[in-house]
């Protein structure tokens, strides 16, 4: 039999070497040579710079936008493979048992999401896990007639020819392009095989069985493969199939839909106006919802809600579920924020509306008769303002009885502001005990003593930014005293060079929200997350030009992500792949 192939990334690295040649790819299932692919060479590695690429403030190298050097072959995240298979297959419901048997996508260093395609290769236990799940899903779908009339194509008058059909049709969609003729030729090589491999099937059946199985091997559906190399001066332009993938992986986790390969097939993705009233429509659709959540859940940290765990004694009006229901609500103010509201960044900074079930109600001290389900209200603007104030990032950042401002401050300086902040000296001692003073007091004292290693970063960096939400308690809670002292929320944070007088978190969500670095910080982020690539150089123009909009109001969250897919570095591939 001849020998079907998919990459061969176990360093994740496409050699370059005359000896590799040929060696991208290894041997799986049955026979299939596939073509196409033979150009897509190239190495991965970090980028360069501290924390994946400059910040916001980082002075442009020009004004023009232009796309910065990506990865070529980016196999496609679990997420992606789940979705895509759904959609492939045209199944009711995601495989998501088989893509638990899975091994986990690794974490790239520095970098904040979990798409970067440099960290995204095959070893041997994921490439045995896409087999049998090849196999599995092939059977599923051939040993079902309901499943499988999904599939096929009007019947032909032979066999034959409507398996080419079935290959044409189907394979434009697992490759997500047209097939070459000779990929034509291949797979139906392989149809041909069905009688041997599957003799307790008809022949037809059996033929496709087969198929289906090696387009799910396929190197063309595990990866997105750009294979466009015609440079126009800086840039590559990409064709209308791969911004179709870029788009609906970007902002669907998933392949293109019919009706985004029938915009590549008629050209219109060659126009910005094309690719943004596609943009446009994916981002009305459900599946949407599920990337921007995705994104924020990481940007706010939100598994971090998982390990809230309050002292019951300290707090007993809250349950050991607190962390569940913060991450609830969470969920449901972005999606209001970004979806039914139509707002922007600033909105998710200070917006007091929310929503609360009864023990979220009861930590902020709302009236009235509330239940296990949740509810729209809007909180006391003279104490919350966004969604540094919710209980989510406030218990998140907190011991089991006290508030946490080190890493609350932390947390708002990398994540709010993109401005890192280095590791702390080994061997810190903890908290002193209270000895009857506040929660600041005791921090301040043990961070800021004059000649200290700390000193330096917790004056001018960490504390500023975590003072201010000393109001809050270890659970969110509101609070004017501790310890029988008053609260002193007030500090000078340095945000973007700029130092700012708050006189508490209200103060502070305001002056994040009006600061224009903060607002490209924000877009930054989504640059990183929808290109699945730390930012670079290249992106600085677009992310100052966006955090100009974002910041005057004129920008929703939405218009912000239609900007960045529109971008001529999201429409182009840069001349180069990443070293």
């Amino acid at each position: 039999m001849m020998e079907a192939l998919v990459p061969r990334m176990r360093s994740q690295r496409l050699s370059r070497e005359p000896a590799e040649r040929g060696r991208w790819w290894r041997p799986v299932v049955l026979g299939l040579v596939l073509s196409g692919a033979a150009g897509c060479e190239g190495t991965i590695s970090n980028p360069e710079g501290p924390g994946g690429g400059p910040g916001p403030g980082t002075p442009p190298p020009t004004a023009i936008e232009k796309p910065a050097p990506s990865v070529r072959m980016a196999r496609l995240t679990h997420v992606q493979w789940t979705n895509s298979v759904q959609e492939l297959l045209r199944l009711d419901a995601p495989p998501t048992t088989l893509a638990g048997t899975f091994r986990a996508d690794p974490a790239q260093s520095g970098f904040l999401f979990d798409n970067d395609a440099r960290a995204l290769s095959v070893d041997e236990a994921l490439w045995g896990a896409y087999q049998r799940a090849a196999a599995e899903l092939a059977g599923q779908v051939t040993t079902d007639a309901t499943k499988l009339a999904r599939l096929l194509p009007p019947s032909a008058a032979t066999n034959e020819e409507r398996a080419r059909a079935f290959v044409e049709s189907f394979g434009l969609r697992a490759h997500r392009r047209p097939l070459t003729s000779e990929e034509v030729e291949s797979y139906l090589g392989l149809y041909r095989k069905g009688p041997q491999a599957y003799a307790d099937m008809s022949a037809f059946e059996g033929g496709i069985r087969l198929v289906i199985e090696a387009f799910l091997q396929s190197p063309h559906f595990l990866y997105r493969v750009e294979r466009s190399t015609q440079a126009v001066q800086d840039r590559v332009p990409l064709d209308d199939y791969e911004v179709a993938s870029r788009l609906s992986f970007g902002l669907w986790s998933a392949m293109p839909d019919d009706a985004l390969f029938a915009a590549a097939s008629e050209g219109t993705l060659h126009s910005r106006e094309g690719v943004a009233t596609q943009a446009r429509r994916m981002l009305q659709d459900t599946r949407s919802n599920k990337v921007v959540e995705a994104f924020h859940r990481t940007l706010f940290d939100v598994p971090r809600y998982a390990a809230i765990r309050p002292s019951l004694t300290r707090y007993p009006q809250v349950s050991e579920r607190l962390g569940e229901y913060a991450a609830q609500e969470t969920t449901l103010f972005v999606q209001d924020v970004v979806f039914s509201r139509k707002g922007g960044y600033s909105d998710l900074l200070t917006s007091p509306a929310t929503f609360v079930n009864d023990e979220l109600a009861r930590v902020y001290g709302l009236s009235g008769t509330f239940t296990a389900d949740f509810v729209p209200v809007t909180l006391d603007s003279r104490e919350r303002k966004g969604v540094l104030t919710q209980v989510g990032f406030l218990a998140s950042h907190a011991t089991s009885v006290d508030p946490d401002p080190i890493h609350r401050g932390v947390f708002v300086s990398e994540r709010i502001i993109c401005r890192k902040i280095g590791a702390p000296p080994a061997n810190i001692p903890p908290l002193p005990a209270p000895q009857g003073r506040t929660n600041r007091e005791v921090v301040a004292s043990h961070t800021e003593a004059p000649g200290t290693a700390c000193a330096s970063c917790h004056s001018n960096l960490i504390n500023p930014l975590g003072f201010p939400f000393e109001n809050f308690d270890a659970i969110g809670g509101y609070r004017t005293t501790d310890n029988g002292h008053p609260v002193d929320a007030s500090a000078s944070p340095n945000i973007n060079g700029e130092t700012v007088l708050v006189r508490d978190a209200l103060d502070l969500a305001d002056a994040l929200a009006a600061n224009e670095a903060v607002h490209a910080c924000y877009a930054k982020h989504w640059v990183e997350y929808l290109h699945g690539r730390p930012s670079a150089r290249e992106d600085v123009p677009l992310v100052e030009r966006l955090g100009k909009l974002s910041k005057a109001g004129n920008l929703s969250i939405v218009d912000l992500v239609v900007e960045v897919v529109t971008s001529e570095g999201f429409v182009n591939r840069h001349p180069e792949d990443l070293p």
